[in-house]
């Protein structure tokens, strides 16, 4: 049980009221009970339920007071109600804000009015920014809101640290660049003031050294253009590839419940779309950021050394121009969010069509999900075109205002050279040096979309990556073989901590024994099924493994000794001996051949004229369901695991592939601790014991005609489903009625 510590202002408000009970668990709220927005908090002690608004105590309730009590969550609040006889007392209310927190709430209020003890397994309340009081986002750390730019750049540097001596090359070519534009202008002065302009000396010598050292600074300017772009081509799908592989690999290594809430589409978004604009960013922007830095230095202190009045005033637009960036900063930034998760959207949905896209077919909504995908798709085209139109409209009005000092420049240097005071090549040099430097002040009024786009890709992604693991191995794991020995005990488990779909199961299994699993939809089956193969890990008690608690051993090793064959069979795309193969990659075709025949999948992959080589497609949809599931099975043969989970193995198929099923499952099984669910409950029949689960706790147990003869909760299931099995069979209907099927004779006896 997790305990959460009162703030001091709290504690001040119930010091005199506690005498001297511990605060198990407290949330704020923003409803009072008139539904009026007020600030407040409710605390709960193992008795008592204290509502305070506005750091003033307004209530205390008894909690064995009342009956029962119920939560309600309405459209735009939720509610706390306590039952006496046939009144109705509201405890306390919320906003949706708070909905989740009062479920924890609700959930310690009446474990304790049960008498037991309240599992509170949450954090939630304390994931909060310090700085701004925003929530996190899920399990991060991390306050997108007040997150540095200067460390997640820092952050972006150091990923890219494999890359380094290629981006330093890189730099280095913009140097020589660079370097190279800076001595252009003043071999055009000397064109210009020493050849053209003083025609008379007709020097030509000169002029064909101009014209050499231009041809020869352009060759060079050319040259290193093409190693920049080998370079850079190089660096780029180097680090494109690192980004990708970080971020899948994380991915990864999440758990179940850490994935089960985000859509496919998104995390192919982060993993493809975000990726690559952040390798963008990091090749074109930091990279080109050092060149024009320098570049843009360089030419500044030129033209202040050759002439600084007229310097003065290229820069007299600048903190017009920074006025503008800045205030526009935010606003540019969330129009890239939103973007962003209208295209995660539109993936999603995409992904979601093509995956039922047979059921789509099947009803005939072909119409329907072209209109849907099209009215998603023009909602990122209207969203990315007002955006474009945006950023052209202001990137264009601070582009004319950077250069508005030109217009003064001119006036003042014409002036100049009708004086005589400055030559024509001079002007012409002063000109191209204020040019590299709009250039450069251009390329700047662009960092901040660059930046918020970069910035906005890289909480993304650092939202994944910052994501905490909920299953991870102990600081120092077991590494040890596994025999088999499984102990259940006392175990509970919710998907919400607030909501218990396993409640203080107990079981002692023998090596090598097998176990059924039976109960309504909703019981717990899988649930047992997901914490077996540790996908999650239990709330409350443990799950123990040759005594040995399954948190201890390293996860790896763990998941090496677990088989599991699901209903719903997933192939990959592939040949049928790399989906037999995934188990053991190092497996020999031997090895993959035995585990088949063990399966009752040799013979017919035989048949097949490539074998074993042949493909099976995207999600083996060129195989029978009863095939695949034949498959999987000699997958989960070929890990030779100690610990084999069977989850409906045989519920999509038809009898004659059942029964063939069933005699793999049958040598599967022997020697191994087995634990099956079963859509048909005769097939358990053969089971050491049965486990009959019933909202979420461990109801009876027992062999199968031991549980027969006590009629209890198993002996109803089986009854229903024999009366279910009779009813959809049309003779054993009429035979169950005292008739016949329509237009058959009738039964003799």
């Amino acid at each position: 049980m997790k305990y959460n510590k009162l703030p001091l202002e709290y504690e001040a408000c119930l010091f005199s009221h506690l005498n001297g009970e511990e605060v198990i668990y407290y949330t704020k709220t923003d409803l009072n009970e008139r539904l009026s927005y007020q600030e407040g908090f409710i605390a709960v002690t193992k008795s008592r339920i204290f509502v305070a608004y506005d750091k003033r105590l307004e209530a205390i309730y008894n909690i064995f007071d009342f009956d029962s009590f119920e939560f309600l969550e309405l459209q735009t609040s939720g509610a706390i109600v306590g039952k006496r006889g046939d009144e109705d007392y509201v405890i306390c209310r919320c906003s949706m804000e708070y909905i989740s927190l009062f479920s924890y709430l609700y959930n310690a209020i009446t474990e304790i009015l049960a008498g037991e003890v309240p599992i509170i397994d949450t954090d939630e309340r304390e994931r909060r920014c310090e700085k701004c009081g925003r929530a996190f986002s899920r399990r991060t750390n991390v306050c997108l809101n007040c997150l540095d730019k200067r460390g997640i750049f820092k952050r972006l540097f150091l990923i890219a640290r494999p890359c380094w001596p290629l981006y330093g090359l890189i730099i280095f070519t913009f140097f020589l660049n660079s370097a190279i534009m800076l001595v252009n202008p003043y071999v055009n002065q000397i064109l210009i003031d020493d050849c053209l302009r003083n025609f008379q000396n007709k020097n030509v010598k000169l002029l064909v050294l101009c014209v050499i050292a231009m041809a020869l600074l352009g060759i060079s300017s050319t040259l290193i253009s093409i190693l920049r772009s080998v370079v850079t081509t190089k660096a780029s799908s180097t680090l494109s590839r690192d980004l990708k592989a970080l971020l899948y690999e994380k991915i990864q290594n999440l758990s179940i419940s850490s994935l089960d809430n985000r859509k496919v589409g998104d995390l192919m978004n982060r993993i493809n779309g975000d990726t690559n604009r952040l390798q963008r960013f990091i090749q074109d922007v930091l990279s080109n950021g050092v060149n024009e830095i320098f570049l843009l230095v360089c030419v500044a202190i030129l033209l202040f050394f050759l002439n600084y009045k007229m310097a003065l005033l290229i820069v007299v637009p600048m903190p017009f121009v920074f006025t503008i960036v800045y205030r526009l900063r935010h606003k540019i930034r969330r129009r890239f969010q939103v973007e962003n998760r209208l295209n995660d959207r539109l993936n999603s949905k995409l992904n979601d069509i093509l995956k039922g896209i047979k059921v789509v077919k099947a009803f005939g909504q072909e119409e329907r999900a072209i209109e849907s995908f099209k009215q998603d798709a023009l909602t990122v085209r209207n969203a990315t075109s007002d955006n474009e139109k945006y950023y052209t409209l202001v990137f264009n009005i601070i582009r004319f205002v950077i250069g508005f000092g030109s217009f003064f420049v001119m006036i003042y240097g014409g002036n100049l050279v009708l004086k005589g005071e400055m030559t024509i090549g001079e002007m012409t040099k002063f000109s191209t040096y204020a040019g590299y430097l709009y250039g450069r002040l251009n390329w700047f009024s662009f960092l901040p979309r660059w930046i918020s786009e970069a910035v906005t890709s890289a909480q993304r992604c650092f939202e994944i990556m910052d994501e905490q693991n909920e299953i991870v191995d102990t600081k120092y794991p077991k590494a040890s073989e596994i025999k088999g020995e499984v102990e259940l005990k006392n175990i509970t488990f919710g998907y919400k901590a607030y909501q218990a779909v396993v409640k203080d199961v107990s079981l002692k299994v023998k090596q090598g024994e097998t176990i059924g699993i039976v109960g309504h939809s909703g019981a717990g089956k899988s649930t047992i099924i997901n914490l077996l193969m540790r996908l999650y890990d239990v709330q409350r008690g443990s799950i123990l493994i040759d005594g040995v608690d399954i948190r201890d051993y390293k996860l790896e090793d763990y998941k090496r000794h677990i088989g599991v064959v699901l209903q719903e069979t997933f192939l990959f795309s592939g040949s049928i001996i790399d989906n037999i193969r995934y188990a053991r990659p190092d497996a020999t075709i031997d090895e993959c051949i035995r585990a088949a025949k063990i399966a009752n999948a040799h013979d017919f992959i035989v048949k097949f004229p490539n074998g074993y080589d042949t493909y099976v497609g995207e999600n083996g949809y060129r195989l029978s369901g009863g095939e695949r599931q034949r498959i999987a099975i000699a997958r989960a043969i070929l890990a030779n695991p100690r610990i084999l989970i069977l989850d409906e193995a045989t519920a999509s198929v038809d009898t004659e592939t059942e029964n063939q099923i069933q005699q793999a499952l049958a040598r599967v099984t022997k020697d191994r601790t087995t634990f099956a669910i079963a859509h048909r409950l005769s097939t358990l029949k053969n089971a050491d014991r049965i486990m009959v689960m019933d909202k979420g706790r461990l109801v009876e147990l027992g062999t199968h005609e031991e549980l027969m003869l006590k009629k209890g909760k198993y002996y109803k299931l089986v009854e229903a489903q024999q009366k279910m099995n009779a009813l959809t069979n049309p003779f054993d209907q009429a035979r169950h009625m005292g008739g016949r099927p329509h237009g058959g004779r009738p039964f003799r006896k």
